[in-house]
């Protein structure tokens, strides 16, 4: 473990080791090597041990410790803009239900429940989420946000019609470690010794979604090439596409098209964790302790849809979307003695050094029948849907 990344505290330590004697009950299952998608599963989500199951926050806003910040923490702005585009679907559709999945602290609903009252519009709010403990934050974030209705769900609805977003959701999806070497492929797992956890590989029949033409120029080169299948972000898409009857699905989130994705020069893959705001590739790491993530493959996602009917729409980088939403009208309202602060921030969620151009948002329509020529609000300058 590197001497580098920050030191967990003690409960945290004694709690990391707990799921580590877990995992390597799932490693003995496994006759001893654990596929890298179960592991991250195990790490990230196992009863009361897991990175977002336990009752630790990972969510960090300025000045509280934390792992990572997300856009709705740093400044409603962004949920106000993601409003913007609800009202506007919302008239599109006729209904005016909203479905958020896996919805953190709950400050993406809040500001847009609350951008959308001061709109006059009452909402159908839903959200879809598993961890109890994030599920109480959300209901004590949302505690004083009236005027709409809200409803937490188990599970997805079925012939939902209206908008169902998700921020930062797809990221944390377990996925494959694939890579080949000398020319031959090998999948990416975990064993453990002497009570340690460790990498292993082992030769494998999965392959990257790259050309022939590509696979064949890496086997040739000799190189060494390792990346990211994500099976898991394409079942969540079909499965948004089977829940959804009438509307429109929008996710944000950080990933790039199949061919950005697997470009040649980004050989060590996409795989990135987060703990106390320092950001490595040690997914081993006291797990349990720190987020594991990894880029999502918008190409791949544009398929996935494709196939249940939910037709992609709109894909952009966040900052063109924020603008097209009115983020600078909106920044212009607020009062002259906080434009400062809230333009400080603003200017991290479009920055193409911090989240404008990494994080990306993507549209998928589904029964509305609409033509080329039915541009959403977020997509109406800077749409890069062509290159999926």
């Amino acid at each position: 473990m590197s001497a580098s990344l920050p030191t967990p505290s003690a409960a945290q330590i004694s709690r990391s080791a707990d799921l580590v004697q877990h995992i390597i009950q799932l490693i003995n299952a496994h006759q001893g090597w654990l596929p890298f998608d179960e592991y991250m599963n195990a790490a990230l989500y196992t009863p009361r041990l897991g990175y977002y199951s336990n009752d630790g926050s990972p969510f960090s806003e300025f000045g509280v410790k934390g792992d990572f910040i997300t856009a709705p923490l740093l400044s409603p702005l962004f949920g106000a803009c993601v409003a913007e585009q609800a009202l506007e679907v919302f008239e599109r559709i006729g209904s005016n239900q909203m479905l958020e999945i896996g919805a953190g602290t709950g400050q993406l609903a809040a500001d847009v429940l609350t951008h959308l009252a001061k709109s006059g519009v009452k909402a159908q709010y839903y959200i879809l989420e598993l961890s109890a403990t994030l599920r109480a934050q959300q209901q004590a974030t949302l505690a004083d946000v009236g005027f709409h209705n809200i409803i937490w769900l188990d599970a997805l609805p079925v012939d939902f019609e209206g908008l169902i977003v998700g921020n930062e959701v797809l990221d944390a999806m377990p996925v494959k470690l694939v890579g080949m070497k000398l020319g031959d492929w090998f999948e990416r797992g975990v064993v453990h010794e002497n009570g340690q956890l460790k990498y292993a590989d082992r030769s494998t029949t999965e392959r990257l979604p790259t050309s022939d033409s590509w696979q064949a120029a890496l086997r040739e080169s000799g190189a060494t090439y390792l990346s990211e299948t994500q099976h898991q972000q394409a079942a969540f898409i079909k499965s948004l596409a089977l829940c959804l009857k009438r509307g429109v699905v929008l996710m944000i989130d950080y990933g790039f098209p199949a061919k950005e994705l697997y470009h040649p020069q980004r050989n060590t893959g996409t795989l990135m964790c987060h703990i106390q705001h320092v950001a490595h590739d040690d997914a081993l790491y006291y797990p349990g302790v720190q987020d594991i993530t990894a880029h999502v493959n918008f190409s791949a996602l544009k398929e996935a849809g494709c196939l249940e009917h939910l037709f992609a729409v709109g894909y952009t980088n966040q900052a063109n979307f924020l603008i097209n939403t009115g983020l600078l009208n909106l920044l212009s309202q607020i009062e002259p003695e906080q434009q400062r602060i809230h333009a400080n921030r603003v200017s991290k969620l479009l920055s193409e050094a911090e989240m404008g151009e990494l994080f990306k948002v993507m549209a998928w329509q589904k029964g509305l029948g609409w033509d080329e020529n039915d541009a959403l609000l977020g997509f109406e300058r800077g749409d890069r849907i062509d290159s999926l």
